[in-house]
């Protein structure tokens, strides 16, 4: 709602607007979490589709209670990795067209940098990465697959058989048999270990009911990831939900088979998006996914936790921005971005659930304006 002097109106985006994609920001306990529950929520009750990376959990819990209180008549699948009886598997490497296989490996890849940056090397990222791309060729395989090329010989013939690529064939023909097993031991260490936890291995490799990330998004299923960071451990969570978006883009990418009037709108909820993306899938999604009739709707604390790469694109592709209140460091940023309007300081005092915003209209940024989130 508009908050300047007397002057308050109830206002909201339409939904082509939110194609355009969705940011918002700002400290702790400024609103922005109630902001997304209450987008949500609404979305629900209009029979929307839409998938919530919740990498805390909370947020999660709350929201599961009152879509099965209120709307006990949707379509929702819930993904709780706290959950040691859930039956889902999910397997990151399965079904990615052609088109998007190197892409799918580069996000994989930096996913595991991110989190293994003591261990990470270019001669284990250049492994990592021909065994990715190997298993991405195969008809079946998940993740166990990755240990399995590094140790038995068997099963690196048969998954030979099925390879295309020259280059991939080559590495395993003539290159790695000249890798010592101490260059194997930083691969077989990481992936080993996270792959031990009990919850990593059922969604990957054991548990058989694999959720159709494609299937979600064309018939309007509502999908909520609990990745409990504080119960699981950041490397799992940050892992896990890094996979989870990957997979979630190469869903959406494939909708290319259907024509753009039958693709059904739908909406990805992304909190601490800058942890759980890679700066190249994040660069993709914002400029490709709008045509295949997904939005984003991204949040996180600081603009100081995306680098300039990942900054540059949101602001560039971004159609409504929502600041809560910010930090010295950021009000100055977003002072230049919504000048003359408000100022630094204006930025800094806000009070909680209040906003600056740039709003979409009609395809169209509107100047900035205040107003405050309902709860």
């Amino acid at each position: 709602m508009t908050n300047f002097r007397t002057d308050r109106k109830l206002f909201g985006i339409k939904q082509a607007d939110r194609l355009l994609h969705f940011y918002c920001f700002g400290k702790s306990g400024s609103g922005k979490t109630s902001l997304l529950k209450t987008l949500m929520l609404q979305d629900a009750e209009a029979r929307r589709g839409f998938a919530f990376l919740d990498l805390h959990g909370d947020a999660s819990v709350e929201l599961i209670a009152k879509i099965n209180d209120r709307f006990s008549d949707r379509k929702l699948i819930y993904f709780d990795v706290t959950n040691p009886d859930m039956e889902y598997g999910y397997n990151p490497i399965r079904k990615v067209s052609p088109s998007k296989r190197s892409l799918v490996a580069s996000n994989i890849l930096e996913t595991f940098q991110r989190n293994w940056k003591s261990a990470w090397g270019l001669k284990m990222e250049h492994i990592l990465r021909m065994i990715l791309l190997t298993l991405l060729e195969q008809p079946s395989a998940n993740f166990s697959g990755i240990l399995r090329l590094l140790h038995d010989s068997t099963y690196r013939n048969e998954c030979l058989t099925n390879i295309s690529s020259e280059a991939i064939r080559l590495f395993w023909e003539k290159e790695f048999v000249k890798y010592k097993p101490n260059d194997l031991l930083p691969i077989m260490n990481k992936l080993g270990g996270f792959l031990s936890h009990n919850i990593v291995r059922k969604i990957l490799v054991e548990n058989t009911k694999q959720i159709s990330l494609r299937s979600i998004l064309d018939s309007n299923t509502i999908l909520i990831i609990n990745l409990a960071k504080g119960q699981v451990g950041s490397d799992v969570a940050n892992i896990l939900g890094g996979l989870l978006l990957t997979s979630l883009a190469s869903a959406s990418f494939s909708r290319i088979d259907i024509l753009e009037k039958d693709r059904t709108p739908y909406f990805f909820y992304i909190d601490e998006f800058q942890i759980l993306s890679s700066t190249e899938l994040i660069a993709e999604l914002l400029a490709q996914v709008r045509k295949f009739k997904i939005g984003l709707i991204l949040a996180n604390q600081f603009l100081h936790q995306l680098n300039v790469e990942v900054r540059n694109s949101v602001f560039g592709n971004v159609g409504t921005i929502i600041c809560f209140r910010l930090g010295i460091h950021d009000a100055n940023l977003m002072a230049k971005e919504f000048y003359p309007i408000f100022t630094t300081t204006d930025f800094t005092s806000l009070a909680n659930y209040s906003i600056y915003l740039k709003l979409m209209i009609d395809g169209k940024p509107s100047v900035p304006f205040s107003a405050d989130t309902i709860l």
